[in-house]
């Protein structure tokens, strides 16, 4: 899940929250250039930025508004935390007999599972009853009762899911296990709204959901779209500077949602271990072809630590990682350090 990432530059174009696109249309009159243009809604108690560059010949109002509707869509499909999202309703029926569900749902859903198999589990999806348990005690403050903390890890296991792709079902063969498909559905719809940008004929745009970033085609005449990471920096700093094209980028951390366990200090991503606490220093931010892709690995990168992330980097070798600079990097492969001036691509 991410932490702070930022651009490093904002538009002087921006539409306010909820606020509709069509006034901007009336903007392209005589002009040749692409505009300029941003707009944000609310969406999964988050801020949903878009900034693009639309060709004249394009309906700014109606391209937003499709990408916007689509993480709408997606919201009420994947979100663990809404009642009436697809997904808690598999999870009230999945355990007595398979049950048919959206085409968007059973590829992020397999996707996690494909995730927690390439980890061993380091990254399960299955860990939402867990999740909602540390989460509603309120980030910063003590967690749960560790007897109901046992009783919520019990009731998990990634190898319970089964997600046939060709019969759009999915089937729990444990009954009571809930799902959290976390940053990994918010990379995903990330990877949507660009998708639709696209289809609509905006193919250079920047989607960040929540902190994940997908990058289109570059700005005109420049390499890509310069981003800043922001791990353990200061408010307005960063550690990591990236130009991005055709890609994502996600961050995984645990500056601002931790939970106190004791004397330890644990973050919010669960250690695949129950009653095993993640390092709180810990932040490594990926970058990848997809936002789904890099949300996963990065979350999963994150739980199973530096030293033991050499397997599941190997089964992904065109990504590229940046750890927080807290550790020696000795023992680590050169493309996992992070670098001390911009990284450029």
């Amino acid at each position: 899940m991410p932490t702070g990432i930022q651009r490093l530059a904002r538009s002087n174009q921006r539409v306010p929250l909820g606020i509709a696109l069509g006034f901007l249309v009336s903007a392209s009159s005589g002009i040749s250039e692409p505009r300029r243009l941003v707009a944000e809604e609310p969406h999964m108690g988050l801020v949903v930025r878009i900034e693009a560059y639309v060709p004249e010949n394009v309906n700014p109002a109606l391209a937003f508004r499709a990408a916007f509707d689509r993480v709408g869509e997606l919201e009420r499909k994947l979100s663990s935390y809404r009642e009436d999202s697809e997904l808690r309703e598999v999870e009230r029926k999945a355990w007595r007999a398979p049950v048919p569900v959206s085409g968007d749902l059973a590829f992020v859903l397999s996707r996690a599972i494909e995730f927690a198999r390439q980890s061993d589990g380091a990254y399960d999806p299955t860990l939402g009853r867990v999740t909602r348990l540390v989460r509603a005690q309120g980030w910063g403050r003590a967690g749960p009762d560790p007897s109901d903390l046992r009783d919520a890890w019990n009731l998990t296991g990634w190898r319970h899911v089964e997600v046939d792709q060709a019969s759009r079902t999915v089937f729990f063969h444990r009954r009571g296990l809930q799902i959290d498909l976390g940053g990994i559905a918010k990379g995903f719809i990330a990877d949507e709204a660009l998708k639709t940008l696209r289809v609509a004929g905006v193919a250079r745009a920047l989607v960040s959901v929540g902190g994940d970033i997908v990058a289109g085609a570059p700005p005109p005449e420049m390499d890509g779209w310069r981003v800043e990471l922001e791990q353990f920096a200061d408010r307005g700093e960063s550690d990591v500077s990236l130009w991005l094209r055709n890609e994502a980028v996600s961050t995984s951390g645990s500056r601002e949602r931790y939970f106190i366990a004791g004397d330890q200090t644990c973050s919010h991503i669960l250690a695949r271990n129950a009653g095993d606490c993640v390092d709180v220093s810990v932040a490594a931010s990926v970058v990848a072809s997809s936002g789904l892709e890099a949300d996963g690995l990065a979350t999963a990168l994150v739980a199973l630590g530096r030293v033991h992330s050499a397997s599941l980097l190997a089964q992904h070798p065109n990504v590229r990682v940046y750890w927080n600079s807290q550790d020696p990097l000795d023992s680590l492969p050169s493309h996992q350090r992070i670098p001390s001036t911009d990284s450029q691509r």
